[in-house]
């Protein structure tokens, strides 16, 4: 019996509270459907990063191009939560670093809803030069 009520009492402490403001620490694994997502939090700045292959070339891109995996680099500020995604594009020995912003909407409950869209690879190397970014999309992560 007093295994029993060890094992419940540690499971019962090792739940995180759920989040009630962005201000909330909110490391952890985040969950989009089938995507899992890293965030660091450091309490000024967070970062999240893809825990899944992320450097996919979209349909029709130029075969000798190399895609990394994003990065999102979050700022806290006066109530809001905002940044940029980052994603590099390679072609041989020329690079373009793309960025879009971010913007997080709400955290509550187990859920953070973020407001980004997707950068589009360049249209030319040196100089990079950009179609614009995709269309914005809110995105809901849910932490593991």
């Amino acid at each position: 019996m007093a295994k029993r009520v060890l094992v419940l009492a540690i499971a019962a402490c090792s739940q995180r509270a759920p989040i009630a403001t962005c201000d909330d620490d909110l490391r952890g694994v985040y969950r989009d459907g089938g995507e899992r997502w890293m965030v660091l939090d450091h309490g000024a700045t967070l970062e999240a990063y893809p825990l899944f292959p992320d450097a996919v070339a979209p349909a029709g891109a130029d075969a000798g191009l190399e895609i990394a995996p994003r990065v999102i680099d979050l700022t806290r500020g006066r109530g809001l939560l905002a940044g940029t995604l980052h994603r590099r594009y390679l072609r041989g020995a020329e690079s373009c670093d793309a960025r879009v912003p971010v913007h997080v909407t709400s955290c509550t409950g187990d859920l953070v809803a973020l407001v980004l869209s997707d950068p589009a690879p360049p249209i030319s190397f040196a100089p990079c030069w950009w179609p614009g970014p995709g269309p914005s999309r809110v995105v809901r992560w849910r932490r593991d």
